[in-house]
């Protein structure tokens, strides 16, 4: 797909980006932009966590056993408030590194011939925006898959994540096959869910993945579906809409 420029405008402030194809000189930048969003959901996932009945039932059992051993409030107290100060950050850090590594599938790997990716740059050619797609190549359902968008702090709410996410779409339309482009998303994700809304994306039914993590988070996938004109499909796009 060839580089294409866009002048995206909020209020009084323009924000000039170039939408294209990664290169190798750019993996650096966005594995580093990458890894700040995976810290900023593993953050949110980790203060989720700390919330769900199985944790809070933890400590509960936690601190009236060392409550009835010590004869004491204190130590329990201490004990709580040592766990959490590094029960915390550590379930954050963890999720982080989750999120990173599912993020960076296919980035930079020799032979990962089904994924593409492409970025977004700004006028000093610095890399402020990426997105993904996987399924290339893959035959039989005609789907592609929408990964890895991730945009930097600065730059999100100029339009730069529907520029991105554009460029997949131009991209499917014109891969041979392509009936429907899929997103997974959870709750987390309510500024993404909004954009590919707004760009013709609509939400299958939730499900917890059937894991340990899905359960420990109890975070429900949503994937959403973009038919592609006149290639919707009953299985791929929910009711059969576009």
């Amino acid at each position: 797909m060839p580089a294409r420029a866009k002048d995206l405008a909020d209020g009084d402030r323009d924000v000039r980006v170039q939408v294209r194809p990664m290169v190798p000189g750019d993996e650096a930048a966005t594995r580093g932009l990458l890894a700040m969003v995976a810290a900023e959901l593993g953050s949110a996932v980790g203060n989720r966590m700390v919330w769900r009945p199985w944790f809070l039932l933890l400590l509960g059992c936690g601190f009236a056993l060392l409550a009835a051993s010590s004869r004491s409030l204190l130590l329990p107290l201490l004990v709580l408030a040592l766990l959490l100060a590094v029960g915390y950050p550590a379930l954050a850090h963890v999720w982080a590194l989750y999120v990173h590594q599912d993020m960076s599938l296919g980035l930079g790997a020799s032979g990962a011939t089904g994924f593409r990716f492409w970025v977004a740059v700004d006028a000093e050619g610095s890399v402020v925006g990426t997105v993904g797609v996987s399924g290339i190549g893959e035959s039989g359902d005609g789907k592609l898959e929408l990964r890895s968008l991730a945009v930097g702090p600065k730059h999100r709410g100029h339009g730069v994540g529907r520029a991105l996410c554009q460029a997949v779409l131009a991209f499917a339309r014109d891969h041979p096959g392509c009936r429907v482009v899929v997103l997974d998303t959870h709750m987390l994700h309510g500024p993404a869910q909004r954009l590919v809304s707004s760009l013709g994306f609509h939400p299958g039914p939730a499900r917890l993945q059937p894991t340990l993590s899905g359960f420990l988070a109890n975070l429900p996938v949503i994937r959403y579906h973009h038919a592609l004109a006149g290639n919707s499909t009953e299985e791929d796009s929910p009711g059969g809409e576009d």
